[in-house]
């Protein structure tokens, strides 16, 4: 009864405000939380649009359905300031990477801060643009692929950490090329996978169910990609320098 309850509010709430943007939650029996934007709603099931993929629930298996707060409608969209054609590179960093850089251990300084949720997602949601813009068309290594690694790990755990069960302790996990290069990770799997499949199930082909202790790890992940790329920049420093400054130093 209770389930066919939310189901109508759903539906009513959907006739209502169908044009407007939103940011929904679909609360579980198992304490699991999805977020996304709800497709549809009946009696029989309720779908919710995650990641560009539409997942179904059958009706039984939903507790409750949260509604996000909708945005304004506007007439006329506002004007967006035209994209650089190169950017700045921030306060003390003299190149592109050097500045995303700065950018991950920003995140990584957060991270031991023992910052909240909301905290941490205002970092990353901060960050992330930015760090793409910086290494956009530059190439590969010279510590820009850690880099890159290092913001897709926070990036991850961002979404895992929204969308984590309260009673289940486990985490929708979006699946990504990065993963597979973090030991960390592959090891972590490897543990939930001997637990059996309350701790790790890949019931969808973009996302898997994981204990909550991901989160961390894939903290961890990022961590050691941010050390992997100062070492790589350091050492790319060192083999620019001129040689009669390095003869100078001897002397």
């Amino acid at each position: 009864m209770i389930e066919r309850s939310a189901v109508v509010l759903v539906l009513a709430f959907i006739a209502l405000g169908a044009a407007l943007a939103r940011a929904d939650v679909i609360e579980l029996t198992d304490g699991g939380r999805v977020e996304g934007t709800l497709k549809e709603a009946t009696p029989a099931g309720v779908a919710i649009e995650v990641g560009g993929q539409t997942i179904r629930f059958e009706g039984a298996k939903v507790r409750a359905i949260y509604f996000g707060t909708p945005e304004p409608v506007t007439t006329a969209p506002a004007a967006e300031p035209p994209v650089p054609a190169a950017l700045p590179a921030p306060p003390n960093a003299s190149t592109p990477t050097d500045g995303a850089l700065q950018l991950v251990r920003r995140v990584r300084s957060t991270v031991a801060s023992g910052a909240t949720q909301r905290e941490y997602e205002g970092r990353v949601n901060e960050a992330a643009p930015m760090v793409d813009l910086y290494l956009n068309g530059l190439p590969s290594g010279a510590g820009t692929d850690a880099i890159r690694d290092a913001m897709r790990y926070y990036v991850l755990a961002k979404w895992a950490w929204s969308n984590q069960g309260k009673a289940s302790h486990t985490v929708w996990l979006r699946k990504d090329e990065a993963l597979p290069r973090c030991s960390a990770y592959q090891d972590f799997t490897r543990e939930m996978q001997s637990r059996g499949e309350a701790f790790y199930a890949e019931r969808l082909r973009n996302y898997v169910v994981i204990g909550d202790g991901v989160i961390p790890v894939l903290w961890t992940c990022a961590a050691e990609k941010i050390d992997e790329a100062e070492k790589v920049l350091a050492a790319a420093r060192e083999s620019a320098k001129d040689p009669r400054e390095s003869a100078g130093d001897k002397r």
